[in-house]
């Protein structure tokens, strides 16, 4: 007995040795197991050095010249009409008319009325050099015939009201009405633009007009532009701006013009403008050009954060992004040449990470 006994606690000692040994040896692979686990990759970018940026690339399209509503000054029935969109027009030709027997009717009364009242003064003034009519009655039939004339005019006024003519040589670019159809005076009955100049409208942000002082006569300015479709580069010329934000695309508008070539542009042609910031004497950009995908959104409106990368651990760094560019967004505040940047799990870092990386390529100089 006193051997089984003795046997039973050395096997009760080997069993617990055997235990602690497969805990040892499990919580060595355990930590075997966490030390092999990879930690969070990112890519990291390579900031390049500053850029000051002279020319500025802007998109528009093209927009109808001098955009002209037509409409009749009095109501009526049209009754010609031979118009159709995107028919060339001369200036004076007519465009449509409504049916006018009554202006007609009273242009014949006012003629015959005025050519009688003519007649008698003439008879008057024969008079009168003979003594035969008094001063008096001679002035009763002057202002007679002033009337007369004025009458005359006027309705040689309500005649030319039912027709509406071209202003200038251009384009039908809409027809509102249909022929037979009535109309208010001041309707709107087709619309029409020139077709010797090609105008181009550009939408540009706020930072352009809050300069607008700094600039060098506008009127003088040579802007390169390129339409779609067509292998040729095209000047324009500044033609206008607004003042306020357009209430559609908040937005201010630049209009840029050059007489139409032989080849012609349709209204909606997207266009793409490059403007020479430095010749027109605005305040140059300059910065650091960075990938958008650098780039987290903060709390604060307007205000992004980048994630820089040292020494093997990650922290946000708060920068203003002046504009975007085609080749990332230009910055300001913080960055400097050969600064590493995080470009890839943005959402997944919290500061003082840390993290291994990959390397993407270096940034260049231009954006």
């Amino acid at each position: 007995m006193n051997f089984s006994f003795q046997r039973l606690i050395r096997d009760s000692r080997t069993l617990s040795v055997l235990i602690m040994s497969s805990i040892v040896l499990l919580a060595a692979c355990e930590q075997d197991k966490v030390s092999l686990s990879p930690g969070l990759t990112v890519k990291i970018y390579e900031v390049g050095r500053a850029v000051v940026k002279h020319e500025r690339i802007f998109h528009g399209q093209v927009v109808p010249a001098d955009l002209t509503r037509i409409s009749f000054r009095i109501p009526g029935k049209i009754d010609h009409l031979a118009l159709q969109a995107g028919q060339r027009v001369v200036r004076g030709q007519v465009l449509a008319q409504i049916e006018d027997s009554i202006q007609r009717q009273m242009l014949a009364d006012a003629s015959a009325q005025y050519h009688l009242s003519q007649r008698q003064l003439e008879r008057a003034e024969d008079l009168h050099k003979r003594d035969a009519l008094t001063s008096a009655q001679r002035d009763q039939l002057q202002a007679g015939f002033r009337l007369a004339e004025a009458n005359l005019k006027l309705a040689e006024a309500r005649l030319s009201y039912t027709l509406v003519i071209a202003p200038f040589d251009g384009t039908v670019a809409d027809v509102n009405k249909e022929l037979y159809e009535a109309v208010s005076p001041g309707e709107t009955v087709a619309t029409v633009y020139r077709n010797d100049r090609t105008d181009v409208l550009v939408n540009i942000p706020d930072i352009l007009p809050a300069k607008v002082h700094q600039a060098k006569n506008l009127e003088a300015q040579r802007i390169k532009a390129s339409f779609s479709g067509s292998p040729n580069a095209y000047t324009l010329s500044y033609l206008k701006a607004s003042t306020a934000r357009n209430p559609k695309t908040q937005a201010f508008q630049f209009w840029v013009t050059m007489p139409t070539p032989k080849t012609s542009f349709p209204p909606g042609l997207p266009v793409t403008i490059t403007f020479d910031l430095h010749e027109a004497g605005f305040t140059t950009e300059a910065g650091l050009v960075v990938p958008l995908t650098a780039l987290e959104a903060t709390a604060q409106d307007g205000i992004f954060q980048i994630w820089r990368y040292v020494d093997g651990i990650v922290n946000p760094m708060p920068v203003q992004v002046v504009r975007i560019t085609q080749g990332g967004a230009l910055i300001s505040g913080g960055l400097q040449m050969g600064d590493l940047i995080a470009v890839t799990g943005l959402s997944r870092l919290s500061a003082g990470q840390s993290v291994d990386i990959q390397h993407q390529n270096r940034g260049s100089s231009s954006p």
